[in-house]
């Protein structure tokens, strides 16, 4: 991005006569491309089923700011419990909000298609919001690739309600809350059923 230029650059800037004119034919490109960066994160149900894309994690947007991560949670619970390994919602350090938006992990790409048919398109059931959900594939994909990008972050010094969650995804405690070391030498360990966080 440019800064806003001083008067000082004004000052030495070309004369019009000498001043180039930058081309204008980058910016359909431009959108072009963007437009295909955002096409890449658009949800198909019919490539979920068929294996064709096999993606777990998601973004969650659109939700009220009021929602807790304790009341996301529970909502989610109701149908698919067990079946996600991180969770993550953004808090605002300064209002104690969240941002407007989450991150989920699911264990097997089909488990999104239940989720994505009840949350996506869908107001918010509290706070009688307007906003309406909508749900996307996210950037960083794979509960591995999530831990490895957020475990180093300040944000796990951050009171625990402002963390990510991560669960077990196999074995005796699947679906059981697990352990993520933060770099203030905390361990980050959440108790899921009663939701202490």
């Amino acid at each position: 991005a440019l800064s806003p230029r001083s008067p000082r650059d004004a000052a030495a800037s070309p004369s019009p006569r000498s001043a180039v004119v930058p081309p204008q034919g980058n910016a359909p490109k431009r959108r072009e491309k963007d437009t295909r960066d955002r096409a890449q994160f658009i949800l198909n149900i019919d490539r979920l089923v068929s294996g064709e894309d096999t993606r777990t994690t998601l973004m969650i947007k659109n939700i009220p700011n009021k929602y807790t991560q304790k009341m996301l949670l529970t909502s989610m619970d109701e149908r698919h419990k067990g079946l996600y390994d991180f969770f993550y919602l953004p808090i605002d350090f300064k209002n104690k909000c969240n941002v407007g938006y989450a991150f989920i992990n699911f264990m097997d790409s089909h488990s999104i298609v239940p989720f994505y048919e009840q949350y996506h398109g869908k107001r918010w059931e509290k706070f009688n919001s307007e906003k309406v959900c909508d749900i996307a594939f996210a950037r960083i994909q794979g509960k591995n690739n999530l831990i490895a990008h957020f475990q180093n972050s300040s944000l796990m010094c951050e009171d625990r309600k402002c963390r990510p969650i991560i669960f077990h995804s196999s074995g005796a405690q699947k679906g059981q809350v697990g352990m993520l070391h933060a770099t203030c030498s905390q361990l980050f360990s959440l108790t899921h059923t009663k939701y202490t966080h």
